[in-house]
């Protein structure tokens, strides 16, 4: 009879372990998912701010209607590969940004435009704040998933490491070329 007991017992304790170590993944999951949100109100920001430039951009060089039909289709993305797509997406639109300022020097001191590229400046330090966070909330959950034992629980719910956020150092080098010494 006690070793019924006792085999119910671990059985019991092996159960809870599994629960609780499922609901642990499960909270870092919805920590990613929530810290990736964030990220996504930054990317419609951005956006918006990307389509303001690109409007003041064009009453300077309305022939240039290429770069402007080349706006960024996604203004968020849903995995974190779709959100590095988004993020190289609008910084190439920024690239092209510039080389039309390069032929419209007046563009760059225009005063509605010196408060665009200021207004991307902040939103590219709220987005590397939020991408740190996001990178730091997959590190959390892919050290769960690759340790024992918590890799035998995420291997039985089918988990797998998660993606990092990219870095992406040329959109940096871009957008600071933007900035022309705004005050």
């Amino acid at each position: 009879m006690t070793i019924g007991i006792i085999v119910i017992v671990i059985v019991v304790l092996i159960a809870l372990w599994f629960i609780n170590q499922s609901n642990q993944l499960n909270r870092y999951q919805v920590s990613i998912e929530e810290s990736k949100k964030n990220i996504d109100i930054i990317l419609v920001k951005r956006y918006d701010t990307i389509s303001e430039m690109l409007k003041v951009a064009k009453s300077y060089a309305k022939h240039e209607e290429k770069v402007f039909t080349e706006l960024v289709a996604l203004r968020q993305g849903g995995s974190i590969q779709e959100t590095n797509q988004v993020l190289a997406n609008q910084n190439d639109v920024l690239t092209q940004i510039k080389a039309v300022g390069e032929s419209y020097p007046e563009l760059f001191s225009s005063k509605q435009f010196e408060n665009l590229q200021r207004e991307i400046a902040e939103e590219n330090e709220d987005l590397a704040a939020s991408k740190r966070i996001v990178n730091s909330n997959v590190r959390i959950i892919n050290q769960a998933i690759v340790s024992f034992p918590t890799s035998l629980v995420a291997s039985i719910k089918g988990l797998r490491q998660f993606e990092f956020l990219n870095e992406d150092t040329t959109g940096k080098r871009d957008l600071k070329d933007l900035d022309y010494n705004v005050n």
